[in-house]
């Protein structure tokens, strides 16, 4: 008798280890499409329906051969631009070959904006990624802002480097330097409506100061851990119960949109936090 208990038992346990296995593997696996409708009166009525799908935090995350299962989720949300907001490698699994393969294959759906993140500015060979990213057809704007035209009307995209590319985040000259690059950027700009590409959501404040409409942001890989009340748990530079992990936010007539992102990085697994791709598009109120 004892033996059978035992025996019931360890098929209890063998089976609680392969569902928690197939669960976490769905959580991390399982790609989900967020849309969104941004409305303003700013929004050229010829950009009216133009759709901007954003992908963020990559960590060379592995969905399937050649990633094949996000670039369906990317082609299947039928964006007029794509914009990756950063952290496309993960500097603790350097594995540049699965991001170069993105980015290549990405580029191919849509014409596709970049800027970087933390872990490209903590990645030793971050000249090689730059590399790869030069000769792709990805347009980089962390340095060079650009326009977006259609029927005739031009609106601005613009992007800035990740903090940390400005210096130790311990420094407060790291901060004023990047708050004075992205004022010297806005200050340039020749259009009336603004996309801003950023990585990380706290410096919110910061982007609501100088005259944009729509920022894209990541880095809160959604909290990592999702429960139903408290949504996510943790973020890096937020710390805990953090307050953007998720979807859009309204500063001083600054709408910022974040990412849950796709990858991990220090944490392996997400839990009630789905991989994301997100689909925003613009409505013109005009």
């Amino acid at each position: 008798m004892k033996m059978l208990n035992k025996i019931k038992l360890s098929q209890l346990i063998l089976g609680f280890i392969i569902a928690s296995i197939r669960f976490l593997w769905t959580e991390d696996k399982h790609i989900v499409t967020t849309h969104y409708k941004y409305t303003s009166k700013k929004v050229p009525k010829e950009f009216d329906g133009y759709k901007i799908v954003q992908v963020s935090d990559y960590h060379n995350a592995y969905f399937g051969r050649r990633s094949k299962h996000l670039l369906k989720a990317v082609k299947e949300a039928n964006p007029d631009i794509i914009v990756i907001t950063g952290d496309v490698v993960d500097r603790r699994t350097p594995y540049l070959k699965r991001a170069a393969v993105l980015i290549e294959e990405i580029t191919q759906i849509q014409k596709t904006f970049y800027v970087t993140g933390n872990h490209e500015a903590h990645y030793r060979h971050f000249n090689k990624l730059y590399d790869v990213i030069g000769k792709s057809r990805v347009h980089n704007i962390t340095k060079r802002s650009a326009e977006l035209e259609r029927d005739g009307e031009k609106i601005n995209i613009a992007g800035i480097n990740d903090v940390w590319f400005f210096g130790d985040e311990a420094n407060p000259k790291t901060y004023r330097d990047f708050k004075n690059e992205l004022a010297a950027k806005a200050r340039e700009l020749p259009h009336d409506f603004t996309i801003l590409l950023a990585h990380r959501p706290e410096l919110l404040p910061v982007y609501s100061a100088n005259d944009v409409d729509l920022v894209f942001c990541g880095h809160a890989h959604g909290g990592q851990i999702r429960l139903p009340v408290v949504k996510g748990l943790y973020a890096p530079h937020q710390g805990v119960n953090p307050k953007y992990t998720e979807g859009m936010h309204e500063q001083n007539g600054t709408t910022m949109v974040v990412s849950r992102g796709l990858g991990n990085s220090r944490f392996p697994f997400r839990v009630f936090n789905h991989p994301e791709v997100v689909a925003v598009e613009l409505r013109s109120e005009a």
